[in-house]
């Protein structure tokens, strides 16, 4: 895949180079690149987002999980970390750190961590997988206006459709409420927030806002926390510093949507006349002129128990989901927040709660008739 910088920018160019890094653990013997840990998924960004685009991984056929771009995100039904794991479980380790486990995938298509490696988890503490989503487009949805995704908010189902999508709010870089439209529950504002949450989490860099150069290990992982780290002087006494996190955003910011098909306009509209479109909408206009055509609203819905995990996000629960984004769905071999589904018809067939009345109705067209949206959906 190419890269999508725009021509002549110097701040993309290097926040580019920022994200193909391949980072080692301190002490190294230069600090540009050092700071990798103590405990990590990946060591780079592209790693889990090849070409700014989604993680692969493969399973085998007893479920064990290779590759990056799939992680296990740890939490009560606040969304409290876990009181050893922290809020992430990083399965890669510096020398002499211990990785905190292994992921498997099971029969009946849920996660299942093997191997841990300090002790078993918080019994309050639930799991959940996440997918490394595309890049591509998110400096478009960035720019949509708050109004233009509230407008379709209806938490008390006031109009009786059944749908009773709901705003997340969070804190954004400056402290202030937000509305949240990144991440799998819509639980970051912005790209900053989004992106200084990777480095931390996935990385384990320190950066502007999270600043902990031990990452995610927590009190109760002394070794980590005894463990060298790369915070440096010459980055702000961090490893990732404010420059290179602007950097490195305004990169993701480049990365252009995936070109836009034909709508095609018979498909569309047996698409909007089973209820897809009420949530997965085509268009969201800019405030500058022009569409963002995501197939999203952004805002978060019950998606029913069957993909609940149980772990809150600010104000999502368990339950609830952010509409995922369905441009360049053509370019994915996973579906939904964990993986589980390999084909559009699983993904489709796993919606519950407020998609329930949609996923009915598409079980109910006629063979060639889901074969037909189908087709139509793979090539948006």
């Amino acid at each position: 895949m190419t890269s999508d910088l725009a021509a002549g920018s110097l701040d993309g160019a290097l926040g580019k180079a920022l994200f193909d890094r391949q980072w080692v653990p301190a002490p190294a013997s230069t600090d540009a690149a050092d700071g990798l840990g103590p405990l990590f998924n990946a060591r780079s960004c592209a790693s889990c987002h090849p070409g700014g685009g989604r993680g692969r991984f493969t399973e085998d056929r007893n479920g064990q999980i290779t590759g990056n771009g799939l992680v296990a995100r740890l939490g009560d039904s606040a969304g409290t970390e876990d009181p050893t794991y922290g809020s992430q479980l990083q399965t890669s380790g510096a020398a002499g750190q211990t990785g905190e486990g292994r992921l498997l995938r099971r029969a009946d298509g849920n996660l299942e961590i093997k191997d841990f490696g300090y002790g078993k988890l918080h019994p309050a503490t639930r799991f959940g997988g996440r997918l490394a989503p595309s890049l591509h487009g998110l400096g478009l949805i960035a720019l949509i206006a708050d109004a233009d995704i509230l407008q379709w908010a209806d938490p008390e189902d006031s109009n009786r459709d059944g749908i009773s999508g709901r705003a997340n709010f969070v804190a954004d870089t400056q402290g202030n409420q937000a509305l949240g439209r990144f991440g799998w529950k819509a639980g970051h504002a912005d790209l900053t927030a989004l992106t200084a949450s990777a480095l931390s989490l996935d990385l384990g860099l320190s950066n502007p806002l999270a600043q902990d150069p031990h990452g995610d290990c927590t009190a109760a992982q002394t070794a980590c926390r005894a463990a060298p780290h790369g915070a440096s002087q010459r980055f702000q006494g961090l490893e990732v510093s404010s420059d290179m996190l602007a950097f490195i955003v305004t990169y993701i910011s480049t990365l252009q949507p995936p070109p836009r098909r034909p709508l095609e306009p018979p498909a569309l509209a047996r698409f909007t006349g089973i209820g897809c479109a009420q949530c997965h909408r085509p268009q969201i206009p800019l405030p500058a002129g022009g569409q963002v055509a995501a197939f999203s609203d952004f805002l978060i819905h019950d998606m029913g128990p069957h993909l609940a995990d149980g772990i809150g996000d600010h104000q999502a629960t368990g339950r609830e989901w952010r509409t995922a984004p369905l441009w360049g769905i053509r370019e994915a071999s996973r579906f939904l927040h964990d993986g589980r589904a390999t084909t559009l018809r699983q993904a489709i067939a796993l919606h519950g709660g407020e998609a329930a009345p949609s996923r009915d109705a598409f079980l109910n067209l006629s063979a060639e008739n889901q074969d037909q949206l189908l087709n139509w959906l793979s090539q948006l």
